[in-house]
């Protein structure tokens, strides 16, 4: 495949992906190339009949395609971190959890998550009550958290409910319904 040829990427694998989406100049590649990876590479790592140290090679895919859509353009890293938040939620639920800080590692994800929001829920609550009168770009901020945290919906079940984080995600997940 050229090094920066887009034209049937669906019929290419995993492997010839890979080593295109490592070349360097893909990074000067179009946002629309990059969301087109991230699109097949997330239908393959949920196509079950393929092995899983396959669909996880598209998950690790469908991550990099999304980073380097936001290296690329003005995308909110909290657009792109929901996309990845969602890539990777669905990967565990798909493969399980793994506590090695990995893709698969709940805690992992929730820890980055809550450090990209970087406000308490208490903070996010008390301008989320009054998200209807405040400006335009406020009110997209926390429409990105919002969309930060509702994949994070179930994940709670797969943190020991005694540890600390356990606590926090779910007072993170009480403020979604407050949020618009």
């Amino acid at each position: 495949m050229h090094s920066t040829s887009t034209e049937g990427l669906s019929g290419r694998s995993v492997d010839e992906l890979e080593r295109f989406a490592a070349q360097p100049e893909t990074d000067r590649l179009d946002v629309q190339t990059w969301e087109m990876m991230r699109e097949l590479a997330v239908a393959r790592m949920s196509d079950d009949r393929l092995a899983v140290d396959i669909r996880l090679r598209w998950v690790r895919l469908a991550l990099t395609a999304i980073r380097k859509k936001a290296q690329g353009s003005d995308v909110d890293r909290k657009a792109a971190l929901a996309e990845e938040t969602n890539v990777r939620v669905n990967a565990i639920r798909a493969f399980g959890a793994a506590q090695d800080g990995g893709l698969l590692d709940p805690v992992d994800l929730c820890e980055s998550v809550f450090r990209e929001i970087g406000q308490t829920p208490e903070e996010v609550r008390t301008k989320a009550v009054l998200w209807r009168s405040l400006p335009p770009q406020e009110m997209l901020r926390l429409r990105r958290v919002k969309n930060l945290l509702t994949p994070l919906r179930g994940v709670e079940s797969l943190i020991p409910p005694g540890d600390p984080l356990h606590r926090e995600l779910s007072a993170w997940l009480s403020v979604i319904p407050d949020l618009p």
